[in-house]
């Protein structure tokens, strides 16, 4: 059935008298005549102009104009919800729809809107092309850009709903769970070619998806071991252009940031074998089909180097979150003029951490801590030295209560007090270099909140409320105690699953461009349930350089060798096997140790008797170590 000739509809009186008769003796909105758009067909319904598939019209029709400004009085269900979306499932005429409301009030998000196509027309035309090129997307069937919500204003798309579904990071981590070895393998290689297929489709049909992560593809279950992947969230995108290298390989390396982490060399290389293939077939199937002009091997060194500044990218906006107001951290202003800083959600909850699987609020900050002098005096003291005094407490949150270190840092000599009232403090410097260690995922001890005292720009007073580990022990007292009270084979195997960990957690964070002027076995934490795992803690001697560096640095390895040198139960095999896998990884000379070890067993003993002396410097001066 065609469209009706809208000339004749709107410029024939009988047919305009006929509506007119309608509408005054009828109750209820007339159905207005479609128009049809290179985008789609273009109508109105309850007060606002839809561009909608064929078809959708009649869907629109049966919601009420409320129903788009208040999905809560529907009995909708709110799936997501930040600053500048909301997403809600709703179930019309017995099928389930997203609809996802993009809100323009602010003046930078409309002053953008000047360059750039606002976010919910960008998805529209990105699901609308990906359709046509035959790529899997979730299909958007509605938009409009005139809806309410409450005082806001917003766009609003509505796309199809693909249930059952999983956002491909939870899918893989449960496909990995799966005990079936076999099962297990047969689903991961299926998994790669579907996304191989897919990515490569898409970039020879001249789509590059700009936020191409894990959570932006979705995996659908279409039968008994048989699987779909989808892109969902194509507002950003470039389409209908040829690709170049340089942006193919950009968009590999988003990818990566979450598979580098969560999957094995060997699938990330199967999947890039995958592309390549699956690329050659669709080369010449599109008119912006071009050969990609890199070799397998090209393709992975520049994938390496593409994927090392895309994570810096990532961790350094990460970073810039911790000094303002958002979704992840908050201010603080308490009387007594101190402010700060604290955390109020956590974007990725860690196995080991129990704050961050809690939600914090700015209230709730600002009643615990309102007095933060009376709050840290009321905790039991554990440590307290001429440089820090540290205690411990529970912080009482709706949900559970929560064991934290409270550390306060004391100058020890005139010089030090005179350094310490300059900006930044160490509590500060504490609470960054904290997160920075999380944002790059190197385990540590979760910075909770940050206090400062100022009398204009010099630091008066300050503390720092860090999470406490329950059950987590140091990593000297650890092999003590296991050397003690295990078995022979039971100690060898676990002091041979230390060493490589530790010799991992190193080597990261050499790579990561930090440097530890105080790595030693006490400032490492064990925590041994459910697996095994080591974590840093005391921030004071870290310092973050910003690039990543090799691992000639020899001063970590010397000073954890110093501080495990009396240890019974370590051998020499011991401290070669760390050596090797310390200086283990791609590109590496396998005999490299051989060359190092004398120069690293020559510092450690230039050390050992530095610290000796160092020692007896203390118990002169301060009475103690």
């Amino acid at each position: 059935m065609g469209l009706p000739d809208l000339n004749r509809s709107v410029l024939s009186p009988p047919r305009r008298v006929d509506a007119w008769l309608e509408r005054t003796i009828s109750p209820g909105p007339v159905r207005p005549p479609s128009i049809r758009t290179p985008d789609g067909v273009s109508v109105v319904f309850s007060g606002h102009r839809w561009t909608c598939c064929d078809g959708v019209e009649a869907l629109l029709s049966t919601v009420p104009e409320r129903a788009w400004a208040c999905p809560e009085g529907q009995g909708w269900e709110r799936v997501k919800q930040n600053a500048r979306r909301e997403v809600w499932r709703a179930v019309i005429g017995g099928v389930p729809y997203y609809l996802k409301y993009y809100f323009q009030e602010s003046w930078p998000r409309r002053l953008k809107h000047l360059f750039r196509t606002p976010a919910c027309q960008a998805e529209w035309e990105g699901g609308r092309f990906a359709r046509r090129a035959g790529i899997p997307a979730a299909c958007p069937v509605a938009c409009t850009g005139t809806v309410r919500r409450g005082r806001r204003r917003a766009a609003l798309l509505v796309t199809e709903a693909l249930e059952p579904a999983q956002p491909l990071n939870e899918f893989w981590l449960q496909l990995h769970s799966d005990p079936d070895v076999r099962r297990r393998r047969a689903d991961t290689l299926q998994l790669m070619e579907l996304l191989a297929e897919m990515i490569a489709r898409a970039h020879q049909a001249g789509l590059e998806h700009l936020d191409m992560h894990a959570a932006n593809i979705l995996v659908q279950t279409v039968g008994p071991g048989r699987y779909r992947t989808v892109f969902v969230d194509l507002q950003s995108v470039r389409r209908d252009r040829p690709l170049s290298v340089r942006a193919v390989v950009r968009n590999l390396a988003q990818l990566n940031q979450w598979f580098g982490k969560h999957s094995s060399v060997g699938d990330r290389l199967r999947f890039l074998r995958a592309y390549l293939r699956w690329r050659n077939e669709f080369e010449a199937r599109f008119e912006h089909g071009r050969s990609l002009k890199l070799g397998y091997r090209e393709l992975v060194r520049a994938l390496a180097r593409a994927a090392q500044r895309h994570a810096r990218r990532l961790w350094g906006s990460r970073d810039r979150r911790l000094g303002r107001d958002g979704r992840y951290f908050t201010r603080l202003r308490l009387p007594g003029g101190w402010r700060g800083m604290a955390v109020t959600a956590c974007k990725h909850p860690a196995e080991e951490s129990r704050a961050s699987r809690l939600v914090f609020d700015r209230a709730w900050w600002q009643r615990t801590l309102g007095r933060p002098l009376d709050f840290f005096n009321a905790a039991s003291a554990c440590k307290d030295s001429h440089s820090a005094e540290v205690r411990r407490t529970l912080l009482k949150h709706p949900d559970e209560s929560l064991p934290v270190i409270l550390k306060r840092p004391r100058a020890r000599n005139g010089w030090r007090r005179l350094v310490q009232l300059l900006p930044p403090s160490r509590s500060r410097r504490g609470w960054q270099l904290g997160h920075a260690l999380l944002h790059r995922d190197l385990p540590t001890a979760r910075p909770l909140a940050f206090l400062e005292r100022r009398w204009g720009p010099f630091i008066l007073d300050s503390l720092l409320i860090t999470e406490a580990i329950p059950g987590a022990v140091d990593l000297e007292s650890y092999l003590r105690a296991q050397q003690a009270s295990l078995p022979g084979p039971d100690w060898l195997r676990v002091k041979r699953q230390l060493c490589l960990m530790l010799a991992r957690l190193l080597r990261g964070l050499q790579q990561r461009g930090f440097r530890h002027r105080d790595c030693k076995a006490s400032n490492v934490l064990v925590m041994p349930y459910p697996q095994p795992k080591l974590i840093w803690i005391d921030m004071d001697g870290l310092r973050h350089g910003g690039r990543e560096s090799t691992t000639t640095d020899l001063r970590p390895l010397v000073r954890m060798e110093v501080s495990l040198r009396d240890l019974p139960g370590l051998t020499r095999a011991d401290r070669v096997r760390f050596l090797k896998a310390y200086f283990a990884g791609y590109g590496a000379t396998r005999d490299r140790w051989r060359t190092l070890w004398p120069k690293l067993a020559a510092a450690a003993d230039r050390k050992a008797r530095a610290k000796h002396a160092r020692r007896l410097w203390k118990l002169k001066h301060y009475g103690r170590e």
